[in-house]
């Protein structure tokens, strides 16, 4: 039978230095992760389709989706109060409203303007999608009113649509509705100021607003 071996502290002590090694070996030392940079907000103009805005904006290339082609007009403020009262001098001969409600967010630019010159109530109204169908929200105290349902850009006519039903429920007695823009083969509003398939970039198009009363939303975003 082999001599038992002494664990004596001299012994445990040589042993040390094998163990420390090993360990050195298969578990080195762990890096700090670097600290994450925080992501950069999506630059003013990008996803409007408007390369000449994003060259002036000075959007890097890489975080733009502009096409060179893309045909687009861009409607500051001095031009469009212009527009809009150009628009309501049309109107006044066949509809003089009593009450102006706008679509938030363009449609209260232009319903506003539009309220103004008819010294008519202005007052604006959400309209939210569900599925295909568009609701707006209720409106009170229209029973008898000539109302005007107002908002910048109308592609198929849902918006408008949304607000004509939620005006007669309130009650009113006739109801219109107008659009700054509007597509030759879309819907088309009672009244109107251009008829065009370029994309129409409005001077709020380069604030800080939600399109759909949603912060972040892009600017440029047409209406429905």
């Amino acid at each position: 039978m082999p001599p038992r071996t002494s664990k004596t502290p001299a012994a445990k002590a040589a042993r040390r230095p094998r163990a420390t090694a090993r360990a050195a070996v298969s578990s080195p030392p762990r890096r700090k992760p670097a600290p994450r940079r925080p992501r950069a907000e999506q630059p003013l103009g990008v996803g409007v389709g408007d390369a000449f805005a994003v060259q002036r904006l000075q959007v890097p290339a890489s975080q733009s989706r502009a096409r060179p082609d893309e045909r687009l007009r861009e409607i500051g403020w001095a031009e469009f109060g212009d527009i809009a009262r150009e628009l309501a001098e049309r109107m006044e001969p066949e509809f003089k409203p009593d009450v102006v409600l706008g679509v938030v967010n363009g449609g209260v630019f232009l319903g506003g303007a539009i309220a103004s010159y008819f010294r008519a109530e202005f007052r604006p109204i959400r309209v939210r999608k569900y599925g295909r169908r568009s609701v707006a929200q209720a409106v009170m105290a229209l029973r008898g009113k000539k109302v005007l349902v107002v908002d910048d850009v109308t592609v198929s006519g849902q918006t408008l649509g949304a607000g004509r039903v939620t005006a007669e429920k309130a009650g009113a007695r006739d109801i219109r509705t107008a659009a700054m823009v509007v597509r030759p083969a879309g819907h088309h509003a009672d009244f109107f100021a251009l008829e065009t398939e370029e994309l129409v970039v409005f001077g709020w198009d380069y604030q800080l607003h939600g399109g759909s009363g949603e912060p972040g939303s892009d600017p440029g975003e047409v209406g429905v």
